[in-house]
């Protein structure tokens, strides 16, 4: 039996673990590309070609000692997958750890949201090229293009940066935000979720996602956002959307992994 992958090749116990990682590898509402749903393992598989030492930060991401519970099983309904990922971030807060969410579409936000939600106010702030605020889509009011929306609903405050892609309706809605100012958008007096589609980026730096969109966040912009984070009470995050089947590479699956490394720099170590 071949040997299941984790995040840095990862084994403290979750008892230990401060930072845990858990996979959705949902691949459901998908309206264009796939590939999600290998979105988890390549970036655990990934993380083998990129050092535990954030230069940036000047972190070992070791001490944040990150346990990885593997991925939720994709093959039932829609609705016990969400269910069961809500109730696993739910444990793992009351725990008092950090839950990280490996997608898998973006439609995963929602049952963390709601989780999050259980223990008190919240706001969340999202990176997405993507407004994601349709009341629903393709008749669905639970996907990837309404996940925004339903999360704005269940927060105290929702911040979007990096969207570029506007169905219409959404484009005056208050919540967007430049790399620059969205720390003033956000409320320093509330516990903070990060949410991570990898389609912030500009194409050039990660192709492998469902729905690229020209003209996005470079790398240097989201290390600038993840410093002004550092003054934020952060407590969980989700990084979704890497398709790695579309770029062959594999550059897309290492900036994913590279992401998380950073993050849990800066922000759990």
């Amino acid at each position: 039996m071949p040997q299941r992958l984790s995040f840095l090749g990862t084994n403290i116990s979750y008892e230990e673990a401060r930072v845990v990682i858990l996979g959705v590898p949902l691949e459901r509402t998908t309206s264009w590309r796939g590939g999600q749903a290998q979105g988890p393992n390549a970036i655990r598989s990934a993380s083998d070609s990129v050092e535990f030492f954030s230069a940036i930060f000047r972190k070992d991401v070791r001490d944040a000692r990150i346990c990885d519970l593997g991925d939720l099983d994709p093959y039932r309904s829609l609705e016990e997958v969400l269910a069961e990922e809500e109730a696993e971030v739910e444990r793992i807060l009351r725990d008092g750890k950090v839950p990280v969410v490996l997608g898998g579409e973006h439609t995963v936000l929602i049952p963390a949201v709601r989780a999050a939600r259980k223990f008190g106010a919240l706001q969340v702030l999202a990176l997405d090229a993507h407004s994601d605020l349709r009341e629903e889509y393709l008749g669905l009011k639970v996907c990837h293009a309404t996940a925004l929306r339903r999360a704005w609903e269940l927060v105290d405050n929702l911040v979007v940066v990096g969207a570029r892609s506007f169905f219409g309706a959404d484009l005056d809605e208050p919540c967007f935000a430049t790399p620059v100012e969205f720390p003033k958008k956000l409320r320093p007096d509330l516990p903070l979720w990060l949410s991570v589609d990898l389609d912030f980026l500009d194409p050039s730096l990660c192709p492998g996602v469902t729905n690229p969109e020209p003209g996005g966040l470079l790398w240097a912009d989201f290390l600038g956002v993840l410093r002004e984070l550092q003054r934020f009470c952060v407590i969980g995050m989700d990084l979704v959307e890497l398709a790695p089947s579309l770029d062959p590479s594999g550059v897309s699956a290492v900036c994913a992994a590279k992401i998380l490394i950073e993050a849990i720099a800066a922000l759990w170590t």
